[in-house]
């Protein structure tokens, strides 16, 4: 979405074998919620090595920098969660994130953080590490991730993409089935929830297209809520649902 003079600063995370693509679910979290918001945007890539340098100057904060993170008006937001909160009281008029019923959208973002992104995160985990960047940096993400996974290399904690298949179609069975009946995960208009949905798909179909077009897009109601929501991924103006 093009910005204008006072639109927000968004910063999202780039892999330097590919550059320019939209993959990590936490930025898309706000990317989407922006789009969905309708609400101009800048984006500012930044990559794994950048971020410990740029990201401590905006936040002037001495914990571990992440993204994503929002600048508007001078003010910087962390977390998309926070960010989403932020959208919402800055943008009232603007297309709603929550419709009134934040309990039920954070109650779906655990569930698909749970039983969808899980599986995605173990099928995906190596590309991430092949696309970082030069050997170095691959090597950093290598020790920097292992570090937390008690003992397990990356290959190990990935495990079996058919396993991880395998649970990937369970968790998105039951959203399937309430797809049938819905628009949106939300219901008739779409919200946080379908921000978290798309948001950890996109993850799946920008780095394993294969396994998204097989075992995800296959599926009817996936796919029609998947070009239902076109228009939150690429930001443009949102039909009159």
């Amino acid at each position: 979405m093009l910005a204008n003079n006072n639109s927000v600063v968004f910063y999202d995370l780039e892999l330097l074998k590919k550059p320019g693509l939209v993959w990590s679910p936490n930025t898309c979290k706000t990317r989407y919620a922006l789009n969905l918001k309708n609400v101009p945007y800048e984006t500012k890539w930044v990559n794994f090595d950048d971020i410990k340098t740029v990201i401590p100057v905006i936040t002037k904060s001495d914990k571990r920098p992440t993204v994503p993170i929002i600048v508007h008006n001078g003010k910087p937001v962390v977390d998309s969660w926070h960010i989403a909160h932020y959208l919402e009281e800055q943008f009232p008029n603007n297309p709603s994130l929550f419709h009134g019923n934040v309990a039920t959208h954070k109650f779906f973002q655990h569930y698909s953080d749970k039983h969808i992104n899980s599986a995605i995160y173990r099928l995906v985990l190596l590309e991430i590490q092949r696309s970082t960047g030069d050997q170095e940096l691959q090597d950093w993400f290598r020790k920097d991730r292992e570090a937390g996974m008690r003992g397990k290399t990356l290959e190990q904690f990935a495990g079996d993409a058919n396993e991880n298949i395998a649970k990937l179609k369970t968790g998105i069975a039951l959203v399937s089935a309430h797809l049938r009946e819905f628009l949106f995960v939300t219901g008739e208009r779409p919200g946080w929830a379908d921000v978290a949905l798309l948001s950890h798909l996109t993850f799946l179909v920008a780095l394993k297209p294969e396994i998204f077009e097989e075992h995800v897009l296959c599926d009817e109601n996936i796919r029609a809520w998947w070009n239902r929501t076109e228009y939150i991924r690429n930001g443009v103006a949102s039909p009159n649902l």
